[in-house]
């Protein structure tokens, strides 16, 4: 069984994309949730309650990842959750959490991005990006 999630937590590691046998990219990167609580002087705690989750991204979602994330960078995925059940080395049946993300984008909330966090080419951005946009592509209120 799978659910459609939004989840907002940090990158564990780099993205690492690889292709199939087709040529089809697929990135993947590890995502750990958390909450943090207040202590008594009003300061924020330690993290609890840390979620881990596989996350997975086809095509150019995953490339996109892997040229924009790094290690420790705020994320938000959406997706479809699933539990996937293993087996390991030594006979253990084991679980682990996994996404398959429609979507991945920074968090805003702790990391102000900039142009230089940016991947885009140096001439794809302009000091005014809406003075090229004619008014009628401008969809009313």
């Amino acid at each position: 069984m799978s659910t459609n999630v939004t989840l907002e937590g940090n990158l564990g590691g780099d993205p690492v994309i690889r292709f199939t046998q087709t040529g089809k990219s697929v990135a993947s990167f590890s995502m750990v949730t958390s909450k943090k609580n207040r202590n008594a002087d009003g300061s924020w705690g330690e993290d609890t309650e840390e979620t881990w989750y596989d996350v997975t991204c086809w095509d150019t979602l995953g490339e996109n990842v892997t040229e924009s994330l790094r290690k420790g960078h705020g994320v938000i995925v959406t997706g479809r959750l699933y539990m996937d059940r293993y087996t390991d080395k030594e006979g253990n049946v084991r679980q682990s959490l996994k996404v398959n993300a429609y979507n991945v984008g920074p968090s805003l909330r702790r990391h102000r991005w900039t142009r230089d966090d940016a991947t885009v080419p140096a001439a794809a951005v302009s000091d005014n990006p809406w003075a090229a946009a004619p008014q009628d592509d401008i969809p009313p209120f």
